[in-house]
C-alpha cells in the first residue's frame, strides 16, 4: 500500500469514528508516547523523549479542551485535575530525565482507558 493510500485510509478511518472510538483513540496515543518516553529516557534519548512527551501533552490538552463542563461538571472537574496532574508529571520526567515520573502517568491513565473501553463498549453495544 503506497503512503497516500494508506494516509487516506486513516483519514477516512477518523472521519467515520464515534466521539467514543476517538476518545479511546486519544488515550491509546497518549499512552503509546508515554511509553515511547519511558523508554527513552531510560536510554538517554533526549531529543526522542522530548519529542514524545510533547505529543502526550499535546494530546492531554485536547482532552482537556474538550471536557463539557455543563454537561458532567463534577466529572469534567475531576477529569482536568487528573490531565493537569498528567501533564505536570510529563513535565517533570521531561526536565530532570526522570522515568519513574511517567509510571503514575501511565497507570492512571490505562486504568481510565479501561474503564472508558468498557463504558464505549457497553453504549456502542446497546445503540446496536
Amino acid at each position: 500500500m503506497s503512503l497516500a493510500a494508506a494516509r487516506k485510509y486513516k483519514t477516512t478511518q477518523i472521519e467515520s469514528a464515534s466521539p467514543g472510538q476517538i476518545l479511546l483513540a486519544l488515550y491509546d496515543g497518549c499512552l503509546r508516547f508515554c511509553r515511547a518516553a519511558q523508554a527513552q529516557i531510560l536510554a538517554g534519548d533526549t531529543a526522542g523523549k522530548g519529542v514524545s512527551i510533547s505529543k502526550a501533552c499535546a494530546i492531554l490538552g485536547e482532552l482537556r479542551g474538550t471536557l463539557d463542563h455543563k454537561v458532567a461538571p463534577e466529572l469534567c472537574d475531576q477529569l482536568d485535575r487528573l490531565y493537569l496532574f498528567f501533564q505536570e508529571q510529563l513535565s517533570l520526567a521531561n526536565i530532570r530525565m526522570d522515568a519513574a515520573a511517567v509510571t503514575p502517568v501511565i497507570k492512571m491513565l490505562g486504568d481510565l482507558r479501561e474503564a472508558w473501553g468498557q463504558a464505549v463498549g457497553d453504549a456502542e453495544g446497546a445503540t446496536r
